[in-house]
């Protein structure tokens, strides 16, 4: 990004969130805080090729002789377990967190859950089930953007996440949101955007599709691919720029 909209964001987003995190946390300077979360970019790992695209999945016929043969998809194709991470001053914004950005999990082709953490969420139920292009739409306003992560290894282990997360942390035991209250990363609530999806790993597919943390610790959205084990390791896939 450019050192002028680095400093907007730092302004606008970055410092009011760290003046809530510090709170709870002492000591931690802006820039650990900052650095933490690799400086509000995503993190590439060797052998991630992101390709930016549309969050639409569009197919065009191609002309000429095999016109009815082949057809070609641009955009992405979701599946389910998908990581989606948000970045950008909309995306901090519309949470009540003390972490920049967002995250939610896949469910399938078309759905999302997430828990926003918003201000007009029951009290009794927060995470919530929403279509791609709702979502989509929402986090790609302006200069903001969402990342796409996917566990390419454990197909049926990313589907099992997502099957956990929607009928047992959405449709039954829907948490109520709370960056304090969750604190306690293996309690399933109070919750909140990210540990949502990390808790749906480790109880829905398998506690060693991600690292082991002591009992009181928070998972940031920006570092969540960090949080899953080696050989679980998510793949930056893709950037969406709009639907």
């Amino acid at each position: 990004m450019s050192k002028e909209y680095f400093e907007k964001l730092c302004s606008n987003v970055l410092f009011p969130d760290y003046l809530s995190y510090s709170q709870n946390n002492p000591g931690v300077s802006f820039q650990e805080y900052v650095s933490d979360d690799n400086f509000e970019v995503p993190k590439v790992e060797k052998g991630d090729h992101p390709t930016e695209v549309n969050a639409r999945t569009t197919s065009s016929k191609l002309s000429g002789p095999f016109v009815n043969f082949i057809s070609a998809k641009s955009g992405y194709s979701m599946k389910a377990g998908d990581i989606l991470i948000c970045y950008g001053g909309g995306s901090s914004n519309n949470s009540l967190s003390n972490f920049p950005g967002h995250a939610a999990i896949a469910t399938s082709a078309g759905y999302i859950l997430e828990m926003p953490g918003t201000k007009n969420r029951s009290a009794k139920k927060n995470a919530r089930h929403i279509s791609k292009k709702e979502f989509f739409t929402a986090h790609t306003k302006g200069n903001d953007y969402v990342c796409v992560y996917r566990i390419s290894k454990h197909p049926h282990y990313a589907n099992d996440a997502s099957t956990y997360a929607y009928n047992y942390m959405y449709k039954d035991g829907n948490p109520t949101y709370s960056i304090v209250k969750g604190y306690e990363l293996y309690k399933k609530s109070p919750s909140y955007c990210s540990k949502y999806v990390y808790y749906a790993y480790w109880k829905g597919a398998t506690s060693s599709a991600v690292n082991k943390y002591p009992k009181y610790w928070w998972v940031k959205p920006h570092s969540l691919p960090n949080y899953f084990s080696k050989s679980f390791h998510p793949s930056y896939i893709h950037k969406i720029t709009k639907y």
